[in-house]
């Protein structure tokens, strides 16, 4: 009878610490979210609804050149009111003056011998919040040509569907390596 009622009684005393240890461990755990930077607090990317055309725009933010290689950044913003989520890698197509379609063949890598970004994934952008994508590309053709001119990227691959359409004037030859989805880096 002792060794039962012994028992319940450390049963019991278990039950209790462990009941305390939750709550305690559970308030510590709101504490620190509550502490985080609000960016880290946004729901998760997929409880985001995928972002559409019509909530962004977009903009060349700038070459860089490194021999005859070049990087732009292109840079997307949600104009929305609401938090939304891009995936994976853009979609490009590359528009002549003419109107045509460059026959560009498109590779999609993190990594360019110029630059350097996360894998694909899913990435959330704040309303006014930036995205990014880097397009990375030699400058000269084989024979040491500069390469002709394009007049627009058109760029899709959001699940909410539309298209974005960037007046541009890269010269991307025949062949460009292109980034996933990012979100910049705070300054």
């Amino acid at each position: 009878m002792f060794g039962t009622a012994g028992n319940a009684r450390e049963g019991h005393r278990k039950a209790r610490v462990m009941s305390i240890s939750a709550r305690f461990f559970g308030a510590a755990v709101v504490a620190v979210l509550l502490s985080a930077p609000l960016s880290l607090r946004v729901a998760s990317a997929s409880a985001v609804p995928p972002c559409t055309a019509k909530q962004l725009t977009i903009a060349d933010v700038g070459t860089h050149t490194v021999g005859n290689r070049a990087v732009t950044k292109i840079d997307i913003v949600n104009n929305s009111a609401t938090t939304c989520s891009i995936s994976g890698y853009p979609r490009l197509e590359f528009q002549r003056f003419s109107g045509a379609i460059a026959p560009v063949n498109r590779t999609q890598t993190a990594s360019d011998a110029n630059y350097k970004t996360p894998g694909p994934s899913t990435v959330s952008v704040a309303s006014l919040g930036h995205a990014n994508f880097l397009l990375g590309y030699p400058r000269v053709d084989a024979h040491s040509n500069t390469c002709a001119p394009i007049s627009t990227i058109i760029v899709g691959g959001f699940a909410g569907g539309g298209t974005l359409k960037l007046p541009d004037s890269i010269a991307p030859c025949t062949s460009v390596n292109v980034s996933p989805f990012f979100v910049p880096e705070a300054k």
